[in-house]
């Protein structure tokens, strides 16, 4: 758990990001935590990911999905690489 949000720090702690947002994030982490990555990013189209609007809604801005994106790209390399 620690690892999944130090990995998402960078949107947690310090961008400006909304509830939405932030909820979205925390979503990602715990799914991240109960499975060991996310290797398939249809998931994001379901609950609880969409229980607060879908990905284009929330994140509008899309540098800041994209970033988000990467993080968890990286996450499931090292998971393979493991």
């Amino acid at each position: 758990m620690n690892a999944a949000k130090a990995a998402f720090s960078e949107y947690l702690e310090g961008a400006n990001l909304d509830s939405r947002q932030i909820y979205f994030v925390n979503q990602i982490v715990e799914y991240i935590v109960h499975n060991g990555m996310m290797k398939d990013l249809s998931v994001l189209q379901d609950s609880p990911f969409t229980d607060q609007g879908s990905v284009v809604e929330i994140f509008t801005d899309l540098n800041v999905w994209m970033g988000i994106r990467k993080v968890i790209e990286s996450i499931n390399d090292n998971a393979i690489a493991a």
